[in-house]
């Protein structure tokens, strides 16, 4: 690898906010990434991993995702995981309804389906859960088959839900959030949250926990609420919960974001799941303010990704095993990475950077991490260097590995 430094032309505003306008970078070299054994066609392959996803894992009675794709899995709390695999779907939507109609519809069929069945949902009423994470992410497909479709129920559950059972569990309460303020006397958004009992945390051998999973899309739903609504307190929330996640979990030298905070102890190493949502929210708030602050520490959150959380390139698997949340965490990453790295207000080494690092996992992924000789049975592994073995087949690696190969797409 070389090391290059990238500059960032600087404003008034960014020197009143005291951060360095040189923001130096390790820069992947693309001759030693970009080399694949066959030229690749990403529509084809993406259309190959949607076909798989929807055939081995969706109910299509229901528009709803089993755990399994033999269908034996528990699907009681099945319920976050749903929203990353509908945005896989909404990706090939938006790719292909502009030429194939039929496909197109049968596509916003599964959309109204898994609306009408609440994503899965095992708690309620609505999309209302005990988890504000798994509402937070519910909330962000239910805007994108919005802005997909211009459907308006999907945006008016979006916003009845977020108002009513999300920004409330800013944690304002002594209580819960001693240790826990910013240093403008501000806190975030609760991780878990039972009204009967406000002040249970989810386990109770621990105190109660603030959590960047669940205040990076706190602050997305808030932004993509006021995209669409154009209402400042959306935008006045985004700000709040974002600077509460980068003064609080945020490291500003290395750009990694911790996991939570408990009673005042940061714990838990940077994963790509608070990574991407870190990501996603700064790039929003500098397009939306034009402070360039938020712009610089998106772009370390993205370098701390590439250069710290990645083995030879490749993005280190966090999950022990198919069956775990963990294995969605990097589809996280790539899709709030692709959407810096498709901003042409950005310097263009960065995003070429960013995109080669993006396309040389999905090389990877694609001609070593699947067996592809039983389509439509192929699978994709939570190790995107070597393919998936295990005789029971879950979603969670599927849905990481199909959003990787929807990204490329649009890369290229």
């Amino acid at each position: 690898m070389k090391k290059t430094i990238i500059l960032l032309t600087a404003a008034a505003a960014l020197a009143s906010c005291g951060v360095d306008d040189v923001y130096y970078g390790e820069m992947y070299d693309p001759s030693s990434l970009m080399d694949a054994p066959y030229q690749i066609d990403w529509d084809a392959a993406a259309d190959s991993a949607d076909v798989a996803l929807i055939d081995n894992f969706m109910d299509k009675d229901r528009g709803t995702f089993q755990l399994s794709a033999d269908r034996s899995a528990n699907n009681q709390f099945n319920y976050w995981g749903q929203a990353h695999a509908m945005d896989v779907v909404i990706d090939a939507y938006l790719r292909i309804k502009d030429t194939d109609a039929e496909r197109a519809a049968t596509y916003e069929k599964y959309m109204e389906l898994w609306h009408e069945n609440r994503g899965n949902n095992y708690s309620g009423p609505g999309f209302k859960n005990n988890y504000t994470d798994d509402m937070e992410w519910i909330v962000l497909t239910l805007i994108r088959m919005y802005e997909a479709t211009g459907e308006q129920k999907y945006l008016t559950s979006a916003k009845d839900t977020y108002d009513q059972h999300i920004i409330t569990r800013v944690a304002e309460d002594i209580a819960v959030a001693n240790g826990t303020t910013d240093p403008n006397g501000k806190t975030g958004l609760r991780w878990f949250y039972d009204p009967n009992d406000p002040l249970r945390n989810v386990d109770q051998d621990q105190p109660y926990s603030l959590n960047a999973c669940s205040n990076g899309p706190g602050a997305l739903c808030a932004l993509r609420l006021y995209e669409f609504t154009q209402e400042e307190k959306y935008l006045d929330d985004a700000k709040q919960i974002f600077e509460w996640l980068s003064s609080m979990l945020y490291d500003s030298e290395t750009g990694a974001v911790a996991d939570k905070i408990q009673e005042g102890v940061i714990s838990g190493g940077a994963l790509s799941y608070n990574q991407g949502t870190f990501i996603g929210s700064a790039h929003m708030l500098y397009n939306f303010t034009g402070d360039k602050r938020y712009l610089i520490e998106a772009m370390r959150a993205a370098e701390y990704q590439m250069n710290n959380m990645s083995t030879d390139g490749i993005m280190n698997s966090e999950a022990s095993s198919a069956n775990s949340d963990n294995s969605l965490f990097k589809g996280i990453f790539i899709r709030y990475a692709t959407l810096l790295a498709l901003d042409e207000n950005i310097d263009a080494s960065f995003r070429k950077e960013l995109s080669d690092f993006m396309t040389h996992n999905a090389i990877v992924c694609w001609t070593q991490g699947i067996d592809k000789s039983s389509y439509p049975a192929i699978f994709f592994n939570y190790d995107w260097t070597v393919p998936y073995t295990d005789y029971y087949k879950y979603y969670q690696p599927q849905v990481s590995g199909s959003t990787l190969i929807e990204a490329m797409t649009r890369l290229h």
